[in-house]
This record gives C-alpha cells, sequence and structure tokens, in this order.
C-alpha cells in the first residue's frame, strides 16, 4: 500500500506516505447516517495528523471538489464525472476512508501497461480508498450486534467481515502485555486502487 491511516486520540488520523513519491492528493471522508463531511489534505509528503473532518458537508460540494481534483489529476471533465458516477455508492458508504489519487510511478510498476504503436502520451489516474477502522465504526458495528440493528450492519456492506477481524486483532492486542502495535488500517486487494 502506498499510503497508511492510523487513528489517534481525539478523531484524528496519521496519514503516512510510504513511498518514494509523493501523494498528489488525499481526502479523508467520514459518514455516519445521514451525516458526513470531508477534508482535502493536499498532496501527502511524509507523515501528518489531520483532524478528523466535521459532519458537516453536502453532495454537492463534495462531487464538485473531487471532480476539481481528477481534473486537476489529468482527466478531462467527463472521465471525472463518469469517474465519480461509477464508484459514488462505494467512496461515500458508511464509515471513515481516505481516498487519494495513486502516484503514478506506483501504478506504473504495479499495473505496468504497454501500447503499440506508442501513443504521444499517456495519462493514468487511479484513485486507491483506503478503509480506516475508527473508534466510532468499532463502536457502531458492536452497538449494531449487541442490538440485532442489521439495518446499521448492512451499512459497511463488503467490510463488514474485515472489520470484524480488524476489532478482533485490537482486543488480542490490548490484552497482550507490553504489545503497543495497534492494527489499525483495513484494505482488501480487489478495493485498493479503482
Amino acid at each position: 500500500m502506498p499510503v497508511t491511516a492510523l487513528p489517534q486520540n481525539n478523531r484524528r488520523i496519521l496519514v503516512s506516505n510510504r513511498t518514494q513519491s509523493a501523494i498528489p492528493q488525499a481526502i479523508l471522508f467520514e459518514r455516519r447516517g445521514t451525516r458526513f463531511g470531508y477534508r482535502i489534505l493536499g498532496s501527502v509528503q511524509h507523515s501528518s495528523v489531520v483532524d478528523a473532518p466535521d459532519l458537516d458537508a453536502d453532495l454537492a460540494s463534495l462531487a464538485h471538489d473531487l471532480e476539481q481534483i481528477l481534473i486537476a489529476n489529468g482527466l478531462y471533465p467527463d472521465e471525472a464525472r463518469a469517474m465519480l458516477q461509477t464508484w459514488n455508492d462505494s467512496w461515500f458508504e458508511e464509515g471513515t476512508r481516505l481516498l487519494y489519487i495513486v502516484p503514478r510511478p506506483f501504478v506504473d510498476r504495479v499495473l505496468p501497461l504497454t501500447i503499440a504503436p506508442a501513443p504521444a502520451n499517456t495519462t493514468r489516474v487511479f484513485v486507491g480508498r483506503l478503509e480506516v477502522v475508527t473508534p466510532a465504526t468499532e463502536n457502531a458495528v458492536e452497538t449494531a450486534f449487541s442490538s440485532g440493528d442489521r439495518s446499521t450492519l448492512v451499512k459497511y456492506g463488503r467490510f463488514l467481515a474485515p472489520i470484524l477481524q480488524v476489532m478482533i486483532a485490537r482486543s488480542h492486542d490490548k490484552r497482550a502485555p507490553g504489545n503497543l502495535t495497534p492494527i489499525s488500517t483495513l484494505s482488501t486487494p480487489n478495493s485498493m486502487l479503482f
């Protein structure tokens, strides 16, 4: 993974670039029921701790900002709108996630592309999605399980099982003496690059 996002105290997230190339743009997104928010982080060079977004955004401003980010990274406006429409349901689900533009050198190394005859230039814009299992997500899932609230559990969709795996691993880490390394991020290979 080119980036990590680890929950900290007071709703803060440590975002770290793990590559030699800058992450061109990152957006921290959070949704809790009908409320959501996002924070545009800009380019991620190294590591920084960022505040979780306030849950006071509207979908129109989020769509506009994401479209502008995609265009700034090389997509045509129609391509940017099509990408947003394609991933709208997946990007804006319940929970907290980091959306980011994957650095081109990383994309070229992981997914090499050869075209013959070679075009004058090639633009490749990939958006990564990294789920962040925050204490708020853990509390929501635990409460839903204990109360039999299936509608809340369904909101997490295909990520519910991995969220539970992270929660179980964290509970084991808390019981292990001297182990201070939490398991804080979640990603699945089929959801890393879009």
